[in-house]
């Protein structure tokens, strides 16, 4: 796990400040802890060399006056104000070489990044070794200097994996106020006030490390005033399927100047609600919903884990294995987990539920086989530790629709028939003889109607009913005029002695719309009421293809073999709306919705069950219904052609 110092903010590791020597080139002048960054030894014997003999040194007071004197002054005021660090570095050289196993990396090794090319100065240059990570901001000032240029960098050492983006403005203001002060004053090339460069590095290491600010005054204008804010990462997209759950207590923390959406949304933050919930309840727009969500989830004050049911899948991860030997792990999940009022079970009681959970069990099976309501847990509280500690996952679940095959037997009984000669054709399926009407409605396109072209008669509709259905579609014969005028007799009949002849499952249909199916096949300009009547109860007593009723209802139209016929009515729906499926288990009718058109698009094996049921506000058990209807399956866990991944 990683340690204390790099949860929030990383720690720095070395302060230290280098410059470009005009004789030396790049080189550190003061870091804090010291020795911690190696130096090449040519670097301070070249200093020393230049800096060992002490006579120019006394006698340039005397010597000259202006240009002279000023330029030695200068110069011996350098070579004191760099004589000063090596002294230290002098008396004890087996003591730098014992500890060169504790340094951090050889300066050397970055010096041409630390005091760069000119194209790189005023940029934020971060470079990295094989521990460290360095991170500065390079400057180079033109003015009445030796070389007419003046190159300096303060640099901050940290860890090689730590992130610096918490960091970068304190390098940027760091830099833009010292070199201000050089502007100003010459504070860093003066060699009067260039040795305060080691207290301002040693009280930005401390300060900075024990409480991520600091107050450092300069001078009489300029102060080094510093706060390090911690950047979070940007936050996840918020779905609406997705549940927030507080990690602190919020209603605390609210303030009355807050926004009036943050306000609403954060009092219906329970851990239970998802996002699309919340923005009903709250009354609040979806989108604005999920801003403040997101803005919640910026700071680290929530998390969002999945919509708890009792047909949901879970499995362990694998940090569970040293995770379940932390004592912050025991001796929370015991209290947080429990009803209230029911006896705390053990730890190892609890990692052995938490162990029973895989893929392909749903809760409530796990639940069942495991006695869980008699251990006194809250089964949602109890997956959600899991979740919210790491070791527990959710497996979701996505269908897929897996298109039919395109070679099929009646695709393949096709093709042979096209390939079969007419010879051939006429031999296997003989034709009866069409006439002219059969002939002209080919002709226009149409599919030729074999129903009767009079109305059936009463005892043929009563016989369908027991089971003799199947008969009104055998030969047929012509009915007299007679027969005709004793039909619409019988009807008169029975409509005047108040018989009701209802249609279970048939929608309401205007007698405009009945007549127009039946002029078609008869051929008339208008068909009696009482005809119609007839056809509309006769149409309620078709059997199915197997013998018994049909599931979806009856269709609008005359009873005929051929394929059903779509109504062209404009008032009619596309797709009917409401399905009568048969269960095999209960032996009984019962009515679902049907599945949006909109979900058969989402069945490609990227959107998951807690999605498709937000979006279409339907749990599980519907869901599979629907997804049974859409591939054909019997229900039941049978989905037909759609297919369902866990993952």
């Amino acid at each position: 796990m990683p340690s204390d110092a790099e949860t929030f903010l990383p720690r720095i590791h070395s302060v230290f400040y280098a410059i470009f020597d005009v004789k030396t080139g790049p080189k550190i002048v003061y870091q804090v802890p010291e020795d911690l960054i190696a130096t090449s030894p040519a670097g301070p014997v070249l200093n020393l060399s230049v800096t060992s003999s002490p006579k120019p040194l006394t006698p340039t007071p005397a010597e000259g006056e202006e240009g002279p004197s000023s330029r030695r002054s200068s110069s011996s005021l350098i070579s004191i104000g760099g004589q000063r660090p090596n002294l230290k570095h002098v008396p004890s050289p087996q003591q730098r070489s014992s500890s060169s196993d504790k340094t951090l990396f050889n300066f050397d090794d970055i010096s041409k990044y630390v005091i760069p090319p000119n194209a790189l100065c005023g940029r934020l240059v971060i470079c990295a070794t094989r521990k460290c990570r360095i991170i500065g901001l390079p400057v180079s000032l033109l003015g009445r200097y030796e070389r007419n240029y003046f190159r300096f960098n303060l640099c901050f050492v940290f860890d090689r994996s730590a992130d610096l983006s918490c960091y970068e403005p304190i390098v940027r203001k760091v830099s833009r106020v010292l070199t201000a002060c050089e502007e100003e004053s010459m504070f860093l090339s003066n060699p009067q006030s260039s040795p305060a460069i080691h207290a301002i590095l040693e009280q930005l290491y401390e300060d900075l490390n024990s409480y991520s600010e600091t107050s450092i005054p300069i001078d009489d204008f300029n102060a080094i005033e510093l706060k390090i804010f911690p950047f979070y990462p940007n936050p996840l997209p918020v779905r609406d399927w997705q549940v927030p759950l507080a990690l602190i207590n919020l209603s605390k923390r609210m303030e009355a100047n807050w926004d009036l959406t943050m306000k609403k949304v954060c009092e219906h933050i329970n851990g239970v609600n998802h996002v699309s919930r919340i923005a009903q309840l709250a009354d609040c727009d979806l989108e604005l919903t999920r801003q403040a969500i997101s803005h919640l989830l910026y700071y680290q004050v929530i998390m969002t884990i999945d919509i708890f049911q009792y047909s949901n899948m879970y499995t362990l991860r694998k940090n569970m294995q040293w995770l379940a030997d932390e004592p912050h792990v025991k001796d929370e999940c015991g209290p947080y987990v429990t009803k209230p009022g029911k006896s705390i079970p053990d730890w190892p009681k609890l990692l052995h539920l938490y162990s029973r959970l895989k893929p392909g069990k749903t809760v409530f099976e796990w639940m069942e086989s495991h006695d869980v309501d008699e251990l006194g847990i809250d089964v949602r509280r109890f997956t959600s530790f899991g979740v919210i500690k790491g070791f527990l996952r959710r497996v979701h679940r996505y269908p897929v629709l897996i298109p039919p095959e395109p070679t099929s037997p009646s695709n393949r009984r096709r093709r042979q028939s096209f390939s079969a000669s007419p010879a051939q054709l006429s031999s296997q399926h003989p034709s009866p003889p069409m006439n002219s009407a059969e002939t002209l409605s080919r002709f226009r396109g149409r599919l030729p109607d074999t129903s009767p072209a009079v109305p059936v008669s009463t005892e043929a509709v009563l016989s369908s009913s027991t089971g003799e259905g199947n008969s009104t579609t055998g030969v047929q014969r012509r009915t007299s005029a007679a027969e005709k005028v004793l039909e619409q007799l019988r009807f008169k009949t029975l409509n005047r002695s108040g018989s009701n002849l209802t249609i279970r499952g048939q929608p309401s249909t205007s007698p405009e719309r009945t007549s127009a199916t039946y002029e078609r096949p008869l051929g008339r300009a208008r068909v009696n009421s009482d005809v119609r009547r007839h056809s509309m109860f006769q149409q309620s007593q078709v059997s199915g293809r197997d013998g018994g009723s049909s599931v979806y209802g009856p269709s609008i139209g005359p009873v005929s073999t051929g394929g059903s016929r779509l109504s062209r009515s404009p008032s009619s729906s596309i797709a009917p709306q409401i399905h009568t499926t048969f269960s095999q288990g209960s032996g009984q009718l019962s009515t679902v919705s049907a599945p949006p058109p909109e979900l058969i698009l989402l069945l490609d094996g990227e959107h998951h069950t807690d999605e498709l049921s937000t979006r279409f506000e339907a749990g599980w058990p519907l869901l599979q219904q629907w997804l049974a209807a859409i591939g054909g399956g019997k229900g039941d866990g049978d989905f037909g052609r759609v297919s369902v991944i866990c993952r």
